[in-house]
């Protein structure tokens, strides 16, 4: 229990650590925010620091899905380990497998987290969804919370101007706009939480989100 305190610690450090240093980050829904698991987020996938926005913004470790060589990687690998990131891969076993592994970690009451379009945005558009998360929580009472980061795509990390990286920074310090819509039921499709997704994207509220005349239309700084 407690090299298990100590290791959600570390890594809620590290994510807290890298994307501070890294973005100015600005939170909208922040009521929308798991406080506790089980549940699902998807978001958008701009940059591969991604999972290190989203983690610094949710105080429970959250359990990424992450590319498998990325995963193997080995100088990536003890940290993801630690951080009980999920492996996923294309092969029809491989994606089982991960399926079963992010359920499991549901069950166990943890938040989740898959970038559902499978891979990064080379053109800072949203892509399709792919439906492995409708296999991940279905028939799970499990809410699913769609996310989404604005701003990354400017920023030097991403693939805008057709590479990641190696380009002249145009802030330190990129602000970030991370925006996390209403949960919405376990039965929702694929399609349906990309439409949330997409509307987070335009500053609308998804569909099911609660009346918060109070909250309605505030960013927040992360804390």
């Amino acid at each position: 229990m407690i090299a298990s305190r100590l290791s959600d610690f570390v890594v809620r450090l590290g994510f807290r650590l890298v994307a501070r240093a890294l973005f100015r980050i600005r939170i909208a829904g922040r009521e929308n925010i798991p406080v506790c698991g089980p549940a699902l987020l998807v978001s958008n996938h701009l940059t591969h620091l991604d999972a290190f926005v989203i983690g610094a913004c949710v105080n429970p470790v959250v359990r990424f899905l992450v590319w498998k060589p990325y995963y193997d990687h080995k100088l990536l690998t003890w940290g993801l380990r630690l951080a009980k990131a999920i492996p996923i891969w294309d092969g029809p076993h491989q994606a089982a497998e991960a399926i079963k592994r992010a359920r499991a970690e549901l069950e166990r009451g943890h938040i989740v987290c898959i970038f559902a379009e499978g891979s990064i945005s080379r053109t800072g558009e949203l892509l399709p969804f792919r439906r492995g998360i409708e296999a991940i929580v279905r028939d799970l009472e499990v809410p699913v919370v769609p996310v989404h980061l604005g701003g990354l795509w400017e920023s030097v990390f991403s693939f805008e101007r057709g590479r990641f990286f190696w380009k002249r920074p145009r802030r330190l310090r990129h602000p970030v706009v991370v925006s996390f819509g209403a949960s919405m039921p376990a039965s929702s499709t694929a399609n349906e939480i990309r439409q949330a997704v997409e509307q987070l994207s335009r500053g609308l509220p998804s569909r099911q989100a609660a009346p918060c005349p109070e909250n309605e239309g505030r960013t927040t700084p992360a804390r």
